[in-house]
């Protein structure tokens, strides 16, 4: 199998299956007990912690949670706010997020969102426009998982606190770990959100850095673990296992090699698609993802026909006609004609060009043997 749907999900390193019967067999001891082992489990915790915060170049504490969608709902809904604030979001956020600051303006929070370019990057001008005294929270994704666009959240960051001192700012970098290098501390922000199951790690095992100095308030009450911020008893397997993920992912990460790739596909799709739109813009992008769209092809079919062969893809957001699936390509700017037909190629570490080279041919294939059975049927 073939697998360019890496933005989706990742295969898990097989030797994370002997970090999960360590601590799920043999020292499965809760961390939060006083005996000796169960103290030896919460010292392996604060050194997995510590080498992900190394890696990332953070200054801070990381909490663990479930999901990247749950340090999502963490950031924005424990974040403190203030009468009369505001709330910035992009308009390409992803979906825990956009749910998020839906929630928040119908509690009565102003929430305004930020354009983005037709790469999902975020406009600047209109960034400044919208920045005020009174934004009590941003929260803007690192890289764009629809697209691969990446935002330049230095600048915002800076941006934001010289307008609002006491803005937190909040980025989603679930697509970004694992995918760039990270320098949190070099970045300015206040929040970010990781997800281990994008750098193969374990699924259900998200993260959230907390910068030193800033104070949220937990969504989950109990325990009082993680620092009184995300009480349950930990995922001891799922912290370890994250940091030996992420350094593993960053050790072989090849930036050069897998833009070489997306290049390859993209000149060779240009060939013999007409119209092809092309929604990655390679100066400003992760270098692992591909997007496009086709003009009146549904996504979804290419999909099924390619499984069919072995090759598995992503489609964007708008393989459904629903007004809630049409929100991405709209902010993208990109006409009704294309919905239907948003690709997403991801690829990662594992990916070569041979696969590469496979990929483009039975696509073309299954493109092709597509166009021919809509064109007669509508002549």
């Amino acid at each position: 199998m073939i697998y360019l749907d890496t933005s989706a999900t990742t295969s898990m390193y097989p030797e994370i299956l002997y970090i999960i019967k360590q601590y799920s067999v043999d020292d499965y001891y809760n961390p939060s007990a006083l005996y000796t082992k169960a103290l030896n489990v919460a010292k392996d915790i604060k050194v997995a912690k510590r080498k992900i915060l190394d890696i990332l170049h953070g200054n801070g504490n990381i909490i663990f949670t479930a999901s990247g969608t749950e340090s999502d709902n963490m950031a924005m809904f424990g974040s403190k706010k203030f009468k009369n604030c505001k709330v910035l979001v992009s308009s390409v956020e992803h979906s825990a997020i956009y749910a998020c600051a839906k929630k928040l303006e119908a509690s009565g929070i102003q929430v305004e969102f930020v354009a983005c370019d037709a790469y999902g990057i975020v406009d600047i001008d209109d960034f400044k426009a919208k920045m005020s005294s009174n934004v009590a929270l941003v929260s803007i994704m690192h890289a764009c998982n629809e697209t691969g666009g990446v935002n330049d959240i230095e600048q915002l960051v800076k941006i934001a606190k010289s307008v609002s001192p006491k803005v937190v700012f909040h980025s989603d970098g679930v697509q970004a770990v694992g995918k760039m290098p990270i320098n949190l501390s070099k970045l300015g922000v206040d929040l970010y959100t990781f997800s281990a199951h994008k750098f193969h790690g374990m699924k259900g095992v998200g993260g959230l850095f907390v910068k030193k100095g800033v104070n949220i308030n937990p969504i989950i009450l109990g325990g009082g673990q993680e620092n009184g911020l995300r009480s349950a008893t930990e995922n001891v397997s799922g912290i370890i296992s994250t940091a030996v993920a992420l350094e593993k992912t960053c050790k072989l990460l090849d930036i050069e090699k897998n833009k070489k790739i997306i290049q390859f596909i993209a000149d060779n799709l240009a060939t013999f698609i007409p119209d092809l739109i092309v929604n990655t813009n390679f100066e400003c992008s992760l270098s692992n993802i591909l997007s496009f769209a086709l003009k009146n092809t549904r996504g979804e079919v290419l999909v099924h026909m390619l499984e069919d062969k072995g090759i598995i893809i992503g489609t964007g957001s708008a393989c459904s006609s629903s007004k809630a699936h049409s929100r991405i390509p709209t902010a993208l700017g990109i006409q009704r004609e294309y919905f239907d037909g948003m690709i997403r190629i991801s690829i990662d570490n594992c990916t070569t060009f041979e696969q590469a080279e496979i990929f483009v041919k039975e696509f073309k294939s299954c493109y092709e043997y597509l166009s021919s059975v809509i064109f007669n049927k509508c002549y």
